[in-house]
């Protein structure tokens, strides 16, 4: 699993290859039950007094954001990453896009692969994924409001909202603590195309 220092997550920039290559900055850590938080101003992570949704409803990857796309909490992009290792909170891991769930309240979690799964799927896309894995993120959003635009959405399509954010990041000259994700969704709202139902 290629990875790089905590050190870097406040300086860090979106990865060459970016939208499909990622680095996940691990937020929560897998089994952690407490949900977890970025400081910012200490520059650690910290248990808030909050039940993980993630550990109570059994999925097996960890949770961050995606670096270089801000922080929390901030405007910035959450991400399921699947991998069979334990990243710590605060680490850095090198991950490819493979999908999305698009919220009605503008706050999507992207889904990711690290390099051992993706090197071992047929390809980087929840079509691709395998059952349980499939299950698990089912789990996480079992009402889905079809009406109001969400559900899961395959590679291209989280691919295609991510490279959005980066011409509005080039063309606003992002700076943290400045715009918000609504914003991000008005100047450039979602493609209205099928979900991806499995």
């Amino acid at each position: 699993m290629t990875s790089m220092p905590a050190s870097d997550i406040n300086s860090l920039q979106l990865r060459p290859g970016f939208p499909s290559r990622i680095w996940v900055v691990v937020e929560q850590q897998k089994g952690e039950s407490r949900r977890m938080a970025y400081d910012r101003r200490t520059q650690s992570f910290v248990a808030t007094g909050y039940q993980s949704l993630l550990n109570a409803r059994g999925f097996g990857g960890v949770y961050g954001w995606i670096g270089g796309t801000g922080l929390p909490p901030g405007p910035h992009y959450d991400v399921l990453l699947f991998t069979d290792g334990d990243p710590a909170p605060g680490a850095i891991v090198a991950a490819v896009i493979c999908g999305v769930f698009f919220r009605s309240d503008r706050d999507h979690k992207f889904v990711a692969l690290d390099e051992r799964w993706e090197a071992r799927m047929a390809k980087a896309d929840l079509s691709a994924l395998p059952p349980d894995a499939h299950a698990e993120l089912l789990r996480l959003y079992p009402v889905v409001d079809r009406g109001q635009g969400e559900g899961w959405f395959g590679a291209d399509e989280a691919m295609a909202h991510l490279a959005r954010h980066r011409k509005f990041a080039v063309l606003s000259h992002w700076t943290l603590g400045t715009g918000s994700p609504k914003r991000l969704d008005r100047e450039f709202p979602i493609r209205q195309t099928k979900p991806y139902s499995g």
